[in-house]
């Protein structure tokens, strides 16, 4: 990468170096007019002075006190020049940050203040989302139901709409044309922390905190039962071994660039994940890619705590990895903003659409 990184630094280089010289003649120009300008009035300043002591209009004393108040008001005014163009300066910046605030007030969700509990029932209806001056809708207007109990699939290609989708369903983002209810409670009207407190989330790319592996788990919330419910959250997931062979157990620093921390693999962060999110034990749970990283039997292990988990809760699980689905009550294709399919897994995978279509590639690999 060197030489072709070092092309483009030489090319950036050569362009600001010939816009500086493009510009030197004229800065020049008007730098010898004012310095100019400068040097004629002084000396004019200095004749009349002059001119008027010889000629006995002004005394000498006089005379050297409009030099001195001269000089000062010369000095006062390059003074009031330099700090009105600095107030120029920084009053463009200024106007680029109020202008900023005007765009994010017009971007920012309006919301209420109803504050939801942890929903038996997620309802879709006719809920759409298209980003602003873009034609076509990222999600088009959807009906659909999650309840508490289900552990919903939602599969598709890239593009196809899932995260828009999920973060309709948990009000990250409001939909530009329907609704989302959470039970009775329209998110549109609900207070945003309120809702995300009944959110949890384990991401493909989820977060290497450089904390202690309890604190990893339960983020520094209460622990009203002391260590009982963090263990058993890192055991549903594989993890009470792993973390029973760190050098201080629950008290081991993950974090290898810092003196006396401890790394994990991949997958173990993965599980970590997951841990996190069954012990906070949120009404509505996503999981997208959540074994990513992970062997067979680990895959085996978290989806199995996820169907232990199932009834307390709507779980949604977003995955390109199809034999995953396996577990899901119910499965969503996902296809240009649209849902194209919903089923069970023999439904789909043995029918003639979208779904098993990519099944069948991903069996082919």
């Amino acid at each position: 990468m060197r030489p072709y990184l070092h092309f483009w630094y030489r090319t950036m280089c050569d362009r600001v170096e010939g816009r500086a010289l493009a510009a030197a003649p004229l800065y020049l120009r008007v730098n010898a007019v004012a310095a100019a300008l400068s040097g004629v009035f002084t000396v004019g300043m200095w004749a009349s002075l002059a001119g008027l002591v010889v000629s006995g209009r002004m005394t000498l004393a006089i005379a050297g006190t409009a030099v001195m108040a001269s000089q000062t008001a010369g000095r006062s005014l390059n003074s009031v020049i330099r700090y009105g163009a600095a107030m120029f300066h920084h009053g463009l910046y200024l106007d680029d940050y109020h202008r900023f605030l005007a765009r994010a007030r017009d971007l920012t969700t309006h919301r209420g203040t109803a504050v939801p509990q942890a929903p038996t029932e997620i309802r879709l209806t006719g809920a759409g989302f298209s980003y602003p001056k873009k034609d076509t809708p990222a999600l088009h207007p959807v009906s659909l139901t999650l309840r508490r109990g289900e552990v919903v699939a939602l599969v598709g290609e890239n593009g196809a709409g899932k995260s828009t989708l999920v973060r309709l369903l948990t009000g990250l983002t409001l939909p530009t044309s329907g609704t989302v209810h959470w039970d009775d409670t329209d998110l549109a009207t609900a207070d945003a922390e309120a809702v995300w407190q009944h959110v949890g989330l384990v991401p493909q790319q989820s977060g290497h905190w450089p904390l202690a592996a309890r604190e990893n788990i339960d983020l520094g919330q209460p622990r009203e039962h002391g260590d009982d419910l963090v263990w058993e959250a890192a055991t549903r997931v594989g993890m009470g071994e792993p973390i029973r062979g760190l050098p201080d157990g629950m008290d081991t620093l993950l974090a290898r660039s810092l003196w006396g921390g401890h790394e994990l693999s991949g997958g173990q962060w993965q599980r970590l994940a997951c841990a996190r999110a069954m012990y906070r034990g949120p009404g509505f749970l996503i999981l997208d890619e959540p074994t990513s990283e992970m062997d067979a039997r680990g895959e085996h292990q978290i989806f199995t705590a996820l169907r232990e988990m199932a009834p307390g809760r709507i779980t949604l699980v977003v995955t390109h990895r199809l034999d995953n689905v396996r577990m899901a009550d119910r499965i969503l294709v996902l296809d240009r903003g649209r849902i194209r399919e919903e089923g069970t897994f023999d439904q789909l995978a043995y029918g003639d659409g979208l779904f098993a279509e990519l099944y069948a590639l991903s069996q082919d690999r």
